[in-house]
C-alpha cells in the first residue's frame, strides 16, 4: 500500500512531481523580479576622470597633437568632449565646423571657441582643459644605456631624461654637457654661456647630480635640447700586473699611482716596481712622449708621494731581470727533478 502525505489524496510520486513542476513556474518569476529589483536600485554615477593637466604651466601654447576636453553647460553639442588636434592644429566642432586653436593657450582658446560659437549662441560658456600633450623631442647621446630621441610630455628634469635613456654607464665622463637653442633661452646653471651659432651650453657636474647634492644641478629639460655624456677619459697599466688594460676615469679628473694598481689587481711575482715608468703625451701637432720614473716600491711604503696620473697616462710596471731568471732557474730544476723521479 503506498505512503501518502500532506493530501492523503496524492502518492509520494505524485506530491514529487506536483513540487518539481512548481519549482520549474517560480524560479523563473523570481529571477524576473531579482532583475528588475536590480535595474531599478539607483546607481552610483562615476564622476568621469578628471583632465590630465599634471605639470604643463598655464602659459603652455597648444600644439598639433595634443587633445584638448570642453566643458559647457549651455552649449549641449559639446557637453564634455575630447578633441585632438590635427596636423594643423585644429579641431572640429559641432555646428562651428572646423577651427584653429594651435598656438594659444588655454584661456586664448576658450575665447577663440567661444567666438566661433555665438552665431549660435548668445555669450556661450566654454572651458578647455589639456587632457594630453604632444610629445616634445630631446636627444640623448653619449654614455648612456640608450641613447637616442625622448619624447617628453611634461615637466621632465634632466635625472628623469637620463632615467628614460637607460640611466648613465661605468665608463660616462664628468661632466653633463647640455646645449639648448636660443629660442628657448639660457640654461638656469651658473656654467650657462653663450656660442658663437646663438645657443646655449651648461656643463652639469654627473657627480653632484646623481647624489643630489645640489638641486640647481637638476635643471628642467626643454624641448629640441641635446643632453651629451662624453665617455670618461682612460689611464692604462701595462707591464707586471695580475690586470693589464684600459681603466676608464669614472667620473674623476685624475687617479693616482697606487689607485690605478688597484685596478689592475696589483703586482704579479716578476714585476720590479723600483722601475716604474709613466708615459705622459705632450701638446702640440708634434707631442712627444715624456718619461716620468716613480719608484712604486717608496709609493707604497708610504716613503714617497703618490704620484697623480692624467687622462691617456700610461704606467708602465716593467719586470725583474733577477726574479724572472729565478724563476726560471726553478722551473728548470722542478723539470729535472721530475725527470729524475720519472726515470
Amino acid at each position: 500500500m503506498a505512503t501518502t502525505i500532506a493530501n492523503p489524496k496524492l502518492t509520494r510520486e505524485q506530491y514529487a512531481k506536483r513540487s518539481e513542476l512548481t519549482m520549474r513556474l517560480i524560479f523563473p518569476i523570481l529571477l524576473l523580479l531579482w532583475i528588475c529589483a536590480v535595474r531599478a536600485a539607483p546607481t552610483e554615477e562615476k564622476a568621469a576622470p578628471p583632465p590630465i593637466t599634471g605639470d604643463v604651466p598655464s602659459a603652455y601654447v597648444l600644439h598639433s597633437g595634443d587633445d584638448i576636453t570642453l566643458r559647457s553647460l549651455q552649449v549641449k553639442e559639446l557637453g564634455e568632449k575630447s578633441f585632438r588636434l590635427d596636423q594643423n592644429g585644429e579641431i572640429n566642432l559641432p555646428l562651428a565646423g572646423r577651427l584653429c586653436v594651435s598656438g594659444n593657450t588655454v584661456k586664448q582658446a576658450e575665447r577663440v571657441i567661444a567666438d566661433k560659437l555665438k552665431t549660435f549662441y548668445i555669450d556661450p560658456d566654454i572651458a578647455v582643459s589639456i587632457a594630453t600633450v604632444h610629445g616634445e623631442p630631446v636627444s640623448v647621446i653619449g654614455a648612456v644605456g640608450a641613447p637616442g630621441i625622448q619624447q617628453i610630455q611634461r615637466k621632465t628634469t634632466l635625472l628623469d631624461l637620463l632615467s628614460s635613456a637607460g640611466g648613465v654607464r661605468p665608463d660616462a665622463g664628468p661632466v653633463v654637457k647640455v646645449t639648448r637653442l636660443k629660442a628657448n633661452g639660457p640654461i638656469p646653471h651658473a656654467s650657462n654661456r653663450e656660442t658663437q651659432q646663438g645657443d646655449f651650453v651648461a656643463d652639469v657636474d654627473l657627480k653632484s647630480l646623481l647624489e643630489a647634492k645640489n638641486p640647481v644641478e637638476n635643471i628642467v629639460v626643454q624641448s629640441h635640447d641635446v643632453i651629451s655624456i662624453p665617455i670618461a677619459e682612460v689611464i692604462y697599466v701595462v707591464g707586471n700586473v695580475k690586470r693589464a688594460g684600459g681603466f676608464p676615469l669614472a667620473g674623476k679628473p685624475n687617479l693616482t699611482v697606487l689607485q690605478a694598481l688597484s685596478l689592475a689587481e696589483g703586482l704579479d711575482n716578476q714585476a720590479s716596481p723600483k722601475r716604474a715608468r709613466i708615459l705622459r703625451r705632450g701638446n702640440g701637432p708634434n707631442p712627444s712622449r715624456a718619461e716620468i720614473a716613480v719608484d712604486v716600491h717608496k709609493v707604497m711604503e708610504g716613503k714617497a708621494d703618490d704620484p697623480l696620473l692624467l687622462p691617456n697616462d700610461i704606467l708602465f710596471i716593467p719586470s725583474s731581470r733577477a726574479k724572472v731568471i729565478s724563476a726560471r732557474s726553478i722551473d728548470a730544476a722542478i723539470q729535472v727533478g721530475t725527470r729524475i723521479v720519472i726515470w
